[in-house]
């Protein structure tokens, strides 16, 4: 490897590494801490407020990492002809476009596209769908975090490959080797030590909260996976000569970006109306049933809708409070910077070397959390952390030897 990739390699790795690590603290920072409008505690007229307004977190990350990957493509694409569109290599979006790039892959026979897809292309239609499941998993990782501790969800999301590799098996029938269901059966393991196990018989918070948390993070982990194998199946379709990680990171964080920012628009409570009335609605039919108090763990009574666009009091609430302005912009910007490095090392080092980098970034973020916020672990907990990460590490020497075998068939 020349001196500049080590350099390059270098770079990306460290900015993974500090971005996220800043970015989770940010996170769990936003959702946990209690801002006050002056500067006083003891001050009668400040203003105590916890920030809940997840979706415009999300919304703003989105933005950001939008503006960042149309800055860096036009960047790499300074020399290209043709208009913004062009620019940025998005022609693969039009019909026309998609049909080309389909036909030169092989995937179709030369002709027009049918039905919708004459009007919307089917890689879009992709793109629409998925960052649709991507915003509707950050809106519940965000969510999470008022039931369960930062540590335990990114121990959980450290094992991304259970969703992922299920998804592929239900949607697309792939097959794998068999050391990948070893995997599987560590990392699910360490997660029910870390979790289950390691629970203290005294805690503040009510035993059903926790399992809705559960509950909501198995669905979030569900939805990760069917987007990341649907994504797979895109770069498997088009190939990376059509559709390019940076491309792919623009276009869905534009959708999202309109998804959260409509959703904004509606009023102030009315998300949390229609979530509440249905756990109701749903806990009353099901009763005398255990799901039934798992469904309205948290939630007394139904809140009530008021009518000020959730835009306008998320505004608000930064103006009221600068320091939480100030943490969600640098959210934002930790966010868009990690985002690149990530595609940069997946274009320029591939997907073992990024695999590397972002599974010790997950395993230094759960630590420092724990070292900053004061989490308390128990021995079994560390037990289950250990064991996800064995099932992780054996995944990451499979993908070597692999990656050796590959190497030594193309040199004889």
């Amino acid at each position: 490897m020349a001196q500049n990739d080590i350099l390059r390699l270098v770079l990306c790795a460290f900015t993974i590494y500090t971005m996220f690590l800043m970015w989770g603290l940010l996170q769990e920072k936003l959702t946990s801490t209690v801002y006050s409008t002056g500067d006083d505690p003891l001050d009668p007229f400040a203003e105590e407020e916890r920030f809940e307004y997840g979706v415009l977190l999300n919304a703003i990350q989105a933005s950001f990492s939008c503006i960042a990957a149309s800055a860096y493509l036009l960047i790499l694409r300074r020399n290209a002809t043709g208009g913004l569109f062009t620019r940025l290599g998005l022609d693969v979006l039009t019909p026309n476009g998609c049909a080309q790039a389909l036909t030169a892959r092989g995937k179709r026979a030369q002709g027009t596209l049918r039905g919708i897809s004459r009007y919307i292309s089917p890689l879009l239609q992709r793109y629409l769908l998925v960052s649709a499941m991507q915003s509707i998993g950050s809106w519940l990782s965000i969510l999470t975090l008022r039931y369960l501790s930062f540590p335990a969800i990114t121990l959980a999301k450290s094992s991304k490959l259970v969703p992922v590799l299920m998804m592929n098996v239900l949607l697309y029938r792939r097959k794998f080797a068999m050391y990948k269901y070893v995997v599987v059966f560590l990392v699910t393991l360490g997660v029910y030590l870390f979790m289950a196990l390691g629970k203290k018989h005294k805690t503040h918070a009510p035993k059903s909260n926790s399992t809705f948390g559960v509950v909501l993070l198995a669905i979030h982990l569900m939805l990760d996976g069917t987007t990341n194998s649907t994504q797979d199946d895109v770069f498997a379709t088009y190939g990376t000569e059509y559709v390019s990680g940076t491309q792919m990171m623009l276009v869905m964080n534009a959708i999202s970006a309109s998804y959260m920012f409509l959703i904004l628009l509606l009023p102030e409570g009315i998300l949390a109306f229609l979530v509440a009335h249905t756990r109701h609605v749903l806990a009353g039919m099901l009763k005398p049933h255990w799901i039934a108090n798992v469904l309205v763990g948290g939630v007394q009574t139904v809140p009530r809708i008021s009518w000020t666009p959730q835009l306008v009091d998320g505004v608000q609430f930064l103006c009221r409070h600068h320091d939480a302005a100030r943490d969600a912009l640098l959210y934002g910007l930790a966010g868009a910077a990690g985002q690149l490095a990530i595609f940069e090392t997946l274009a320029r080092f591939g997907s073992l070397t990024l695999v590397s980098i972002t599974v010790t970034r997950k395993l230094f973020t759960m630590l420092l959390s724990i070292l900053v916020y004061k989490h308390q672990l128990r021995s079994v907990q560390w037990l289950g952390v250990a064991v996800v990460f064995t099932g992780l590490f054996i995944e990451l020497l499979a993908k070597r030897r692999q990656s050796s075998t590959t190497a030594r068939a193309k040199t004889a």
